[in-house]
């Protein structure tokens, strides 16, 4: 008398495994460029608040500052840009009549995550993922 076996053989877990094993080596890389993105894309929102204090600053004494400058006028909060985006924010002066601001963050096993925004008075700007 023959009975009724239930299961999968070796032969169908293997190719199942090959199959995952595909699957997540495409997709690993994938999700670890999303995430660099989206990395890069809060570093930016941090960048943005430290130009639009530079460009009022700007308006108001015809010169551009340093971070230490412009929290003191109140323009900027540098605890809050540093807890809420959690970069280490650096403004240097730039090109003539221009700054340059660079968000640094640290992202572990020595890879470092950077993002610079160089800004000319002439108009030109340029980021630098």
């Amino acid at each position: 008398m023959r009975r009724n076996q239930k299961g999968f053989t070796l032969m169908e877990l293997m190719v199942v495994i090959v199959i995952v094993a595909i699957l997540a080596a495409v997709a690993v890389p994938l999700y670890i460029n999303y995430v660099k993105d989206a990395q890069r894309t809060e570093a930016k929102g941090a960048i943005g608040a430290i130009i639009t204090a530079e460009q009022v600053h700007y308006q108001q004494l015809q010169q551009y500052a340093d971070l230490e400058a412009l929290e003191l006028k109140g323009l900027v909060d540098l605890e809050d840009v540093k807890h809420k985006w959690a970069f280490e924010i650096t403004v240097a002066d730039g090109p003539p009549a221009g700054f340059e601001v660079e968000a640094n963050q640290i992202l572990g096993a020595g890879d470092t995550l950077r993002v610079t925004y160089t800004y000319a008075r002439d108009g030109t700007s340029t980021w630098t993922p």
